[in-house]
């Protein structure tokens, strides 16, 4: 199941999301994979009937299909939009089942036809790849912007950013400008013990800085410390101390 029902209890999200037109940043490492947590992220979208964008600077779509499927979703039916940020691969001769429907090249095309798509969750999966391409810290923050602006001003269903990046020396300039402007920090680390075959990290989820401007959420809203165990079509997670085998 790609809904982890583990987490959305632990967060209090009875729909598995947070509040429409907020924003999540999930920061991970070598040892903690951040991106574990898009399925979620993706199935509950889908679930409640909304619409899913997903940009990737890190895989093609027959990634996340293949992902997905084995969590028993089949993305080719619903409203799910990729866009393909590996713009220096080509493509083009892949199976349409597998293609992407937009390519990023130029941002401000890109921005447009975001801005033409219905209300949608926006996934960005490896943001700090920017960073890779040569992209200054700032151009990045300021593509991260320009994409909250539009998917937070569409109403009439679900809709919100949710931003995954790699957090290491090199991108901790670019992590700390996203927390500022996220209401939701998602913290994947490697346990200071090394992983084991019931645990594979520790996830902490804390508010952004823009949380408070969203007082029902906030209120509702409080700081967690889970466990996560990776399994083959789901991930588990569970407060530290708690074994997973009684999930």
């Amino acid at each position: 199941m790609a809904t982890y029902k583990s987490l959305s209890a632990g967060l209090n999200w009875a729909s598995g999301l947070p509040p429409s037109g907020t924003t999540v940043v999930v920061a991970g490492g070598l040892e903690a994979d951040g991106g574990v947590v898009l399925p979620h992220f993706v199935s509950s979208t889908l679930d409640g009937g909304g619409a899913v964008v997903l940009l990737s600077f890190r895989h093609t779509l027959s990634h996340y299909v293949h992902i997905m499927r084995k969590m028993g979703v089949a993305l080719s039916q619903r409203s799910f939009t990729f866009v393909n940020g590996l713009v220096a691969a080509d493509l083009s001769g892949l199976p349409a089942a597998t293609r992407p429907h937009f390519t990023l090249r130029e941002w401000p095309e890109f921005f447009a036809w975001l801005a033409a798509q219905p209300p949608s969750v926006l996934l960005i999966d490896g943001l700090c790849a920017l960073l890779d391409l040569g992209h200054p810290c700032a151009a990045v923050v300021g593509f991260f912007a320009a994409c909250q602006r539009i998917v937070e001003d569409k109403r009439g269903g679900q809709s919100g950013l949710v931003a995954t990046l790699l957090a290491d020396d090199f991108s901790e300039a670019l992590a700390r400008a996203l927390i500022r402007r996220a209401h939701y920090v998602f913290s994947f680390e490697g346990l200071a013990t090394g992983a084991s075959s019931d645990v594979s990290g520790q996830l902490t989820v804390a508010p952004g800085h823009l949380l408070c401007q969203v007082p029902d959420a906030a209120r509702g809203f409080k700081p967690a410390l889970l466990h996560y165990r990776v399994a083959d079509t789901t991930v588990q997670f569970f407060s530290p101390g708690q074994s997973s085998t009684v999930l």
